[in-house]
């Protein structure tokens, strides 16, 4: 069977509470600029796509990967729109990867529990963002936006399995307080915060493993919570 070389990929994340780029080639990181951040993504984002490709061409990529939230409204929109004009400059297809998934895949190790994962990620305001997926990091619930005291009862079928639950993500800290102790479940490894080097693998795995590069569609934000603004008055 003849050996099916990685795709080299630049991958990017300023979805959250981190700001992050990587160059992977031949199935591994090469370069990587991670920062945790919560405002001025704008500001490193490009320095560091800067940073990782030195001593690269543009031509010598196969894709552009980027999260695609759910995550910060402006982080997002910097975070595609960085990788659109990239893309379009260097005709490249871009592969948006969710952040649910990324923080899911960085937190867990293969060898690690095999019970299902919620994330949960940081809003900034009363709720979380939470999505459950099986072991294999396939969703088994769609992305939802839930006050932390009401998630237990979103996902009542969870708590109580052979196998703990694994919560990761930025907002474990406000969750786990409000859960019951008859609870199943462990804290996963590390911060919680996205990294482009696991968006980079991500996107290699899903080339590899699915549809081809020139099958991939524009990726569009993820957003599950309606912006906290109004449109302005208008007298009449």
């Amino acid at each position: 069977m003849k050996k099916v070389k990685p795709p080299t990929i630049l991958a990017i994340d300023s979805a959250g509470g981190a700001c992050s780029a990587a160059l992977f080639v031949n199935g591994a990181v090469s370069r990587r600029e991670w920062v945790a951040i919560s405002r001025g993504h704008a500001k490193v984002l490009m320095p560091m796509v800067v940073s990782v490709m030195t001593g690269s061409n543009y031509s010598d990529l196969d894709a552009i990967a980027v999260t695609v939230g759910p995550g910060s409204y402006t982080g997002l929109r910097i975070g595609i729109a960085v990788a659109r004009g990239l893309a379009l400059a260097a005709k490249l297809k871009i592969i948006g990867i969710s952040s649910f998934r990324a923080i899911a895949r960085g937190a867990i190790k293969v060898d690690g529990p095999k019970g299902p994962i919620l994330v949960a990620l940081e809003t900034k305001r009363e709720d979380l963002y939470i999505q459950t997926l099986d072991s294999n990091l396939v969703p088994l619930s769609p992305p939802a936006c839930i006050n932390p005291q009401r998630v237990a009862e979103a996902f009542p079928g969870i708590w109580f399995l052979e196998d703990p639950l694994v919560i990761v993500g930025d907002a474990v800290s406000r969750l786990v307080p409000v859960l019951q102790e008859t609870h199943n479940f462990i804290i996963g490894e590390g911060d919680g915060l996205a990294d482009a080097a696991i968006v980079a693998a991500e996107a290699a795995e899903n080339i590899l493993l699915g549809q081809p590069i020139h099958e991939y569609l524009p990726p569009r934000p993820v957003y599950i919570r309606p912006p906290d603004v109004s449109p302005p008055l208008v007298n009449l």
